[in-house]
This record gives C-alpha cells, structure tokens and sequence, in this order.
C-alpha cells in the first residue's frame, strides 16, 4: 500500500513539473516574440500642415475624401420640436438640417440658396432631415422672422 502512494505522488509530481515546463517555454517563445516587435524601428512622425484657413489638410480628413460642395435651393420651416430647429426643404424634395446656418438668414419660409455638403460623420438630437455643413448662403425671398426670437438675431 506504501508503494501504491509512493508511485502515484511519483506520476502526479512528474504530470506537474511537465506541464510547468510547457507553460514556461510558451511564456519564452512569447517573450522572445514581442522582444522582436520591440525592435522594430517606429515609422518617421510626419510634420504638421498649418492650413491658412485653418481647414485640415486634404491627406488628414475622414476617408481621404474632399467634401465637395453643391447648391440646393429651397425653403426654411421653422420646426418647434425638440428645442426647435430650422430645417430646408429642397425643391427636389430634400430634407435638410443646416448645421450652421447664421441668425440673419434663420427666417420661417425663407426662399434661399444653400450651398454645402452633406455631413455622414454626425449625429444630432434632431431626427429630421440629413446633416448639412453650410458653407454659402444666398437669401432669395426673406420669410418671417417673427418665430425666431429676436436676441438672437
């Protein structure tokens, strides 16, 4: 019976030390490959591009794409939904939420021209119409300002 316990802590002690051997020569393999990683030379840091109208360079923008610009006429509502917006309807049946259109042209059933591109990298708490970065405004028939709060103009 002594021999019985002998030999099974025997096998039970060698089944151990194997599989720490195994562990141990994993973790070096690990070691040796992320020491090679390491070594690897870091790629040159490119030099800013100061852009004079502080636009970022066509290389740095989202998608490496130029947001290219496109007039759309249309009309101004005046939308008292959560918070109250400003949305332009197209007269090809559009529906867009100009992002920064300014106070002075911000009319309810203004006649205007936008020109700007659609914004696909924004969210907003209005689920009405599609982002439009506005980038040019022509103001062809004025509307009511009455709905626009007058400190704000």
């Amino acid at each position: 019976m002594k021999n019985f316990y002998l030999s099974t802590f025997a096998m039970l002690f060698i089944v151990s030390l194997t599989a720490c051997m195994a562990t141990a020569t994993e973790q070096q393999s690990k070691v040796k490959s992320s020491q090679a990683q390491q070594t690897t030379p870091a790629p040159a840091t490119k030099k800013a591009i100061v852009m004079k109208d502080n636009t970022p360079p066509p290389n740095e923008l989202s998608k490496g794409e130029l947001p290219i610009g496109q007039w759309y006429t249309g009309t101004l509502k005046y939308y008292n939904l959560e918070g109250g917006f400003f949305g332009f309807h197209g007269d090809n049946g559009e529906r867009l939420l100009p992002l920064n259109l300014e106070k002075r042209f911000q009319q309810h059933g203004a006649k205007i021209k936008l020109f700007g591109y659609v914004d696909k990298n924004i969210m907003t708490i209005q689920m009405w119409g599609t982002p439009f970065k506005v980038q040019k405004v022509e103001l062809i028939k004025a509307g009511e300002k009455s709905r626009v709060n007058p400190k704000d103009i």
